[in-house]
Order: C-alpha cells, then structure tokens, then sequence
C-alpha cells in the first residue's frame, strides 16, 4: 500500500523569517479575516515557485532537507516536485491523483479514500478551500504582523496523522508566510517557498505527465 506522504503541499508566498516564537491572540473578527485571505487565495490564478522542506523528526538531531519546485493552476491543478536529495513527484489533476518515486509511479488507487482526503487537503491549502473542509476545525489568531490559522482535524483518520497543522500569513499581504505541520507522534514539518511568480502562464503539460 502506498503511503501519501501528507506534508508535501504549496503553498503561495515566501517564507523568509520565523513567525512560529511570536504571541499570538484570537482574532476579534475571524469571519472578516478569513474572507480576506479566501478572496486573495481566489485571485491566484497560478504560482509558480522553488521550495524547500525541513522535516524534523524526534530520533534524529538535525532535520532532514529536502527541496525541488512547486507549480499550481487554478482551481485543481498541482505538480509537486521534488529533487533533492531523490526523486519523488505529486501531480493532481481534477479528481486524478498520482505519485512517481524514483522514476517508479505508485499505485495509488489502493490508498482509497485516505488518498481522497489527502488530495483535498493539499489542493485546499493553495486555493483557500480549507476553510470548508469539514475534515478539520478551525481557529483565527493573530499577532503585530501576521494572522494564523490553526488546523485541527476532527476527521479519524487525519488525527491519526496530524495533531495540528498551522498556516502564518503576512497581515501586510494576506500572502502565506509560514506552514507548518504538527504530526501526531511529535514530529514537525516546515514548508518554505522561494522565487516564487504569480499569475503567470503555466504549461498544462506540466499536469499531465510524471
């Protein structure tokens, strides 16, 4: 059975500081806030951009890197690249989900619906619909610079996974600033994105082959 690796997502702007250690308070008008970051994640017709990705695990000292390049088209199209330190490939397409590991595609079908929910999970961080996915609760907090957005899964099967997942974004821009994934057992990963291009014409090939 494949395993969907959960942590691999966009998202949409540069993170090039730490907003994780600031104070952080609820939100006096959450439905505001949300409707603003929904509207800019609506307006992103595209993206475009270079990421990397630290995953921390608890049996090791130092984090574990990886990096590659990220490519979204509105409202359900994402290629997911990685290219160091291997090969690994996420491409959704509409309803279509598949995964290449060094040069081999997985047989995704045999994950079912814990693949559906993953997918949906994915797409809905770039495009703002994770604010309606039932799969999670949701919480608006706020600081002197930024805005997060705490995710808390109430679906069984993602809170076999997850225990949170944390999105920061800049109050100056609406723009992702921070994401970060709590896993169930202690282990974190941080996703971080650079070079990034929005609204620029993307090839539709690029969703269409591994």
């Amino acid at each position: 059975m494949i395993i969907i690796r959960p942590e691999i997502v966009l998202l949409c702007c540069l993170i090039s500081t730490s907003v994780s250690a600031q104070s952080f308070k609820p939100v006096s008008n959450p439905e505001k806030v949300l409707a603003e970051l929904r509207k800019t994640s609506q307006s992103t017709s595209s993206i475009q951009a270079s990421f990397s990705e630290e995953k921390y695990l608890a049996v090791l000292k130092e984090p574990e890197r990886s990096s590659g390049i990220f490519y979204y088209k509105q409202k359900d199209k994402m290629r997911w690249e990685q290219k160091v330190p291997s090969s690994y490939v996420i491409l959704i397409n509409g309803d279509r989900l598949r995964v290449q590991e060094a040069g081999k595609e997985k047989n995704v079908g045999q994950a079912g619906r814990m693949a559906a929910q993953i997918k949906e999970l994915m797409i809905g961080l770039v495009n703002g619909d994770f604010q309606q996915n039932k799969a999670f609760g949701l919480t608006c907090l706020e600081s002197d610079e930024h805005y997060s957005v705490v995710l808390t899964p109430v679906s069984k099967r993602l809170k076999n996974i997850y225990s949170k997942i944390n999105l920061n974004f800049s109050k100056s821009t609406l723009r992702l600033k921070e994401l970060t994934f709590f896993e169930k057992g202690g282990d974190k990963n941080i996703m971080k994105f650079q070079n990034e291009k929005f609204n620029q014409p993307v090839n539709d090939t690029l969703f269409l082959n591994l």
